[in-house]
């Protein structure tokens, strides 16, 4: 996730990986508030020919290889190594770019310093086999602490500032740097050392942090296998960020406080550390792309969920499906494609649909062979490259089961199955029915629900083609029935099943929006628009927009109400009228098409959604009194043809 954003914004300075044997000796003065790095960097290199580089901004003072000059070519330093290897010394500094809230590529300022790995602050080689080990040793000056991903080795403080020395002996990434005004809260658990960097406004969460850290690794640790790390951070970051490091995670400090991050986006963060850190995502194989996402989500998010109860479960699964139906064909993807999310439509396809792919395989074998094969993937692929096929052939062993068709399908495949009733009939105390897909055809178990006069039973159908029609027997004579009604398996909503959301709208390129406001407000619509498109938005005049075609119509009350009218489009619903400084709504066209509608009272209430809105996708309808979401819903489902009653 965190790599491939740094890339979508442009700021990776050299393609990620690291040569053999590589290793770094660093040495780093560091002063975030001016913005100055000074790095000593002592490389051991195996031989063979080697071209380092350095982010723009970085200026090399001095290079030498085992103590002869070396010639430096901007930020390049071709290096060739002799046989048995050799030290490259290196001094160099720079600038840092200025952390501002949209910074993800690294920078300093006064809240603090963030550099990544893969940005360039350390010399990197252009290609690479794995990963670097590495030492570093930092120094920042008070009021700062500085921390870095690895092994936290010593610390010192004293009145002028803070120093501190963090080490890596196994092939994890290069080291990531932080450094913050934060107050430094420690336990040591079970040998793992807990820590909580903080500002002193959420001090008194800290100890809830650590509790739930505790309580996730312990918990994760024996489904899996030991924790892979000598200690686990939580950062409060300066900018709008959730990010997982191998042994630490940096989030913004403003949601800190919000329940879903320490509920959902904290345990994720934990989990990464064995998959995407302790395992690392592989692009080789017969079946490449990111599965540490998927596992991730279904393991970490959806076990909360589950945890819950099934009501949470489906609701998820729900969300995730719906998101799914609201992907245009042509923005959709194969899993194999699968990178890391760098826009919504590949989050609905790389998490959602790949924890779909887990929850149905844990279907498909059993729990307890499920989790014997991520124990046996755990233990076969720690702090190496691996891919999807290295996850079949673990669950396939842990199984006994031939898994290639289920996970070629899942993977392979663009798209994603229809199911269709295409009949049922009481039988005295059973049911007849058939079962239809459409093309290609998926191999399906496919849920089916019978409720009768004693009361609800749950079955399987086997669908491997086109159509299969079965008889199920039941206790008592049967009264209704419902096909996927828990919706266990990954596939396109059958009609009725997808009220519209936001994501309707938002996801689809085709779709125009129409600024309904002037002045001001038609600046701060603009704005919004450019917000809420998953891509750059369409925007036209009322008398353009192309009926056929997903429409946005965003602005001031008054003029939204106009032109909706004006097209003859649904109105303001009944629900949301006099609420608010905003109300946000979903509705069809009359052809058909997704509709979104923005009213707020003015300019200062559109500028208000600007942040909070894009995080909404998934509701038909909100209610906003500045930037807080005071109320929101999804319109309710209408009639599913997958459901039939017998009465």
């Amino acid at each position: 996730m965190r790599t491939l954003l740094l890339a979508l914004l442009g700021i990776l300075a050299a393609a990620p990986g690291w040569a053999t044997g590589l290793h770094h000796d660093l040495t780093v003065t560091l002063d975030p508030a001016a913005r100055r790095l000074e790095v000593e960097d002592r490389l051991r290199l195996p031989a063979g020919t080697h071209r380092l580089l350095l982010a723009p901004g970085l200026a090399v003072g001095e290079a030498r290889l085992d103590g002869k000059p070396v010639a430096v070519r901007g930020n390049a330093l071709p290096v060739t190594v002799p046989e048995g290897g050799g030290e490259l010394r290196l001094r160099y500094a720079g600038t840092l770019p200025l952390l501002t809230p949209d910074s993800r590529g690294g920078g300093g300022g006064e809240e603090g310093a963030y550099l990544p790995a893969g940005t360039g602050w350390i010399p990197t080689p252009e290609s690479a086999e794995s990963p670097p080990s590495w030492r570093l040793s930092v120094r920042v000056p008070a009021p700062f602490v500085a921390v870095a991903t690895g092994r936290l080795v010593e610390e010192t403080r004293d009145g002028a500032g803070y120093a501190a020395a963090f080490a890596e002996d196994r092939s994890v990434e290069e080291p990531s740097l932080f450094a913050g005004p934060w107050q430094v809260t420690e336990r040591l658990h079970n040998d793992v050392r807990l820590r909580t960097y903080f500002h002193p406004e959420q001090a008194a969460l800290a100890e809830e942090y650590l509790d739930l850290s505790a309580r996730t690794i312990d918990a994760q640790a024996a489904r899996i296998g030991a924790y892979p790390f000598a200690g686990f951070a939580i950062l409060s970051a300066p900018l709008p960020v959730g990010l997982g490091f191998p042994g630490l995670t940096y989030i913004g400090r403003q949601v800190m406080p919000l329940p879903f991050i320490r509920a959902q986006s904290l345990p994720h963060e934990i989990l990464h550390n064995w998959w995407g850190n302790g395992v690392r995502v592989g692009d080789g194989g017969v079946l490449p792309g990111n599965w540490s996402e998927g596992l991730t989500t279904f393991m970490a998010d959806y076990a909360a969920a589950e945890a819950r109860g099934e009501d949470a479960a489906q609701a998820m699964r729900l969300d995730w499906l719906r998101d799914y139906a609201a992907l245009p064909a042509e923005r959709d993807s194969a899993l194999t494609d699968f990178r890391a999310k760098v826009h919504d439509a590949a989050q609905i396809v790389g998490y959602g649909k790949a924890a779909m792919l887990f929850h149905m395989l844990r279907a498909e074998i059993g729990a307890e062979a499920f989790d014997a094969g991520i124990r046996r993937f755990w233990e076969e692929k720690q702090f190496q490259d691996a891919g999807w096929d290295d996850l079949r052939r673990a669950f396939a062993a842990a199984s006994g089961r031939d898994l290639g068709p289920f996970f070629d399908q899942w993977l392979t495949r663009v798209g994603a199955p229809t199911l269709e009733l295409a009949g049922a009939k009481a039988d005295g105390d059973g049911v007849a029915l058939t079962l239809r897909q459409g093309e290609p055809a998926y191999g399906l178990t496919v849920p089916v629900e019978v409720r009768t006069a004693a009361g609800k039973e749950r079955h399987t159908i086997r669908l491997d083609g086109r159509e299969t029609t079965a008889t199920i027997r039941t206790a008592a004579s049967p009264r209704a029935l419902a096909v996927d009604p828990g919706f266990a398996l990954f596939r396109r909503l059958a009609p009725g099943e997808a009220p519209p959301t936001l994501r309707d709208v938002t996801l689809d390129h085709a779709a125009t929006t129409v600024i309904a406001a002037d002045g001001p407000a038609a600046e701060a619509a603009r704005a919004l628009a450019e917000r809420l498109a998953d891509g750059k938005p369409r925007i036209a005049a009322a008398d353009r927009a192309d009926p056929a075609a997903p429409l946005a119509v965003i602005g001031t009350a008054g003029e939204v109400d106009r032109i909706l009218a004006r097209l003859g489009l649904p109105p303001l619903p009944d629900r949301l009228k006099g609420r608010g400084t905003a109300r946000v709504w979903t509705a069809r066209t009359p052809q058909g098409r997704p509709l979104l509608a923005v009213a707020a009272d003015d300019a200062a209430a559109l500028q208000a959604l600007l942040r909070p809105l894009p995080h909404y996708g998934r509701q038909s309808w909100l209610v906003f009194e500045g930037a807080r979401a005071v109320d929101r819903g999804v319109w309710p489902a209408g009639d599913s043809p997958l459901r039939v009653s017998f009465e």
